[in-house]
């Protein structure tokens, strides 16, 4: 799992990304975490090759809109 901090986002403070398992591990600013699985490989690629973009818009369109990723409230383990 590699572990994207100092982002710059209002919403996401840090993002955690597991390609082999296709996991995303989200803690959101308010301190919520989330671990998103079934993210696409391709999206998970993204994030780490321009972490540049916009990591809120990138959770937003890759982990929370997406209909074929699922969640659960906390951090888990693949």
């Amino acid at each position: 799992m590699l572990t994207l901090n100092n982002l710059s986002s209002s919403a996401v403070e840090s993002l955690s990304l597991d390609r082999s398992n296709r996991i995303a591990q989200v803690e959101f600013k308010n301190g919520n975490q989330y671990t998103y699985s079934n993210v696409k490989d391709t999206a998970i690629k993204s994030a780490l090759l321009d972490p540049s973009q916009s990591i809120g818009q990138w959770v937003n369109k890759n982990c929370v809109q997406d209909p074929k990723v699922t969640y659960d409230f906390g951090f888990t383990t693949a």
